[in-house]
């Protein structure tokens, strides 16, 4: 098993809150349950790309907060996938505040968008909104349904199953299933709220 080699201090990281003067009210509230905080979101990044990742996927971007903070902290290309449009748009115009150009966003779902040519994939427990009354819900876009929540899961594990490898993986939360047999663990590591894991399909 890799051992994770512990983020080093440094007093070049932008708080959240400074990270999220740049979204409008009821977006910063979210901020603590729904977007990855900012150095969470750059470790995971030093650690994909470690890995070998250069074109990452984040599943469920939310506002961008992953994205922005990969681009601007690597040389990697990342690219979120959300399906409420107007998150797509805010965090459209965050990464153009921030000038991440190798962030971009798009509006799809998970059942239309295709995996392949990912050699990185993020998941921040994209679905889990789904199913908990603890977490806030975004917006009245999504309805509580554990049918949905295990629809969603299982399609992402058979998503990352047919990735040619080399891949890497990185969740932070989990993501609510097990990974595809083929991915072996590479280590976890406290972060944030919870902890961060790798994997690797070789």
């Amino acid at each position: 098993m890799l051992a994770l080699t512990p983020l080093p201090p440094s007093n070049n990281l932008t708080s959240d809150a400074d990270f999220d003067s740049v979204y409008e009210e009821d977006i910063r509230d979210l901020s603590a349950q729904h977007w990855t905080p900012v150095r969470v979101a750059t470790r995971a990044a030093k650690l994909l790309t470690r890995a070998g990742a250069r074109r990452i996927l984040d599943v469920g971007s939310g506002v961008g907060k992953f994205c922005i903070a990969g681009a601007l902290s690597t040389d990697a290309t990342y690219v979120g996938l959300e399906r409420r449009a107007r998150l797509v748009e805010i965090a459209r115009r965050a990464a153009a505040h921030y000038g991440a150009e190798r962030a971009t966003f798009v509006h799809a779902s998970l059942d239309d968008f295709s995996f392949e040519g990912f050699t990185g994939i993020y998941l921040f427990n994209p679905f889990y909104e789904q199913i908990s009354a603890l977490v806030e819900q975004i917006d009245e876009a999504t309805e509580r349904s554990s049918i949905w929540y295990e629809h969603f899961v299982q399609t992402t594990v058979t998503k990352l199953d047919k990735l040619e490898p080399p891949v890497a993986v990185v969740t932070y939360n989990g993501f609510g299933g097990h990974m595809p047999l083929l991915y072996t663990f590479l280590g976890e590591e406290p972060a944030g709220t919870d902890q961060l894991e790798l994997w690797m399909k070789f």
